[in-house]
């Protein structure tokens, strides 16, 4: 049963967007926990040196899944592959993420804006359904939903990645609270500003230069407080503790955003007037 005093030798985990950022630093410190590793993304070539890495640090090669999360039926594909060659999953980490930053009103429900709904929501809701089963039938389990800050600061122009990490927020509070009387635990991981290629405040068009901003967490702390939350049963890590405010403060949240949002230049992305 998954709980507080985890030991992590030999669990057998998937972990998507595996290929950079927090995933690909996550991968290596749950292989050095002892870990079998699935690593999956799109970009085939990233993976492999990824897993050549982790053999080179004296660990078994983790299996390598290549995979675009934000097609529809792909995330299903890639869990029964995953645990035919694992023999099973304990652990499965939604990490992948995209973004795209621009207008509603000019993306509205395009295929790149519904693009970002499948890596950041539905997939993560079909890779959970689909390992679900064979957890509650091995009697343990954990499903880690990355969400993101920014689901409580609703900044403009990043509204498809925030409002898509919002969904997966409530819906992993749901999936909790569906499985709370099963073995299956649920852990809700909320990082704050982390130095990752993923930096939308970077693609911004700010009135000027861009305002100061608290400096980023590296991706290597945010993954080692993963494994600790991990190996204390943990339900929610927000990280670093700092991010809990607007969270818990939906106001401050808000403010933020206003506050930020009157240094973004958001009329010159939105369409042309008729």
């Amino acid at each position: 049963m998954v709980a507080a005093g985890l030991d992590l030798r030999g669990q057998r985990v998937v972990l998507t967007g595996a290929s950079s950022g927090i995933g690909r630093v996550l991968a290596k410190q749950l292989a050095a926990t002892g870990a079998r590793i699935a690593l999956v993304a799109r970009r085939t070539d990233l993976l492999e040196e990824l897993a050549k890495e982790v053999t080179a640090d004296g660990h078994p090669k983790p299996l390598v899944l290549t995979a675009d999360l934000s097609r529809a039926g792909v995330a299903v594909e890639v869990a029964h592959r995953a645990m035919d060659e694992l023999g099973g999953v304990d652990i499965l980490v939604n990490n992948a993420g995209a973004s795209l930053t621009g207008a509603l009103s000019r993306h509205s429900d395009s295929e790149a804006a519904r693009a970002i709904f499948g890596t950041n929501l539905w997939s993560p809701l079909a890779l959970g359904a689909a390992v679900i089963p064979s957890m509650r039938s091995q009697r343990h389990g954990t499903i880690v939903n990355v969400t993101s800050t920014i689901q409580s600061v609703p900044l403009p122009l990043l509204g498809y990645y925030a409002s898509s990490k919002a969904a997966l927020a409530q819906a992993t509070r749901s999936l909790r609270e569906e499985l709370a009387d099963t073995d299956v635990r649920v852990l809700e991981v909320i990082p704050g500003g982390t130095d990752t290629a993923l930096r939308d405040v970077d693609s911004l068009p700010w009135k000027g230069s861009p305002p100061r901003m608290i400096r980023p967490t590296s991706a290597e702390k945010v993954a080692a407080a993963i494994v600790r939350a991990l190996r204390r049963g943990r339900k929610r890590l927000a990280y670093p503790s700092y991010v809990l405010a607007p969270l818990e403060v939906p106001a401050l949240g808000r403010l933020l955003a206003r506050v930020g949002g009157r240094r973004i230049d958001s009329v010159s992305a939105l369409p042309a007037i008729d």
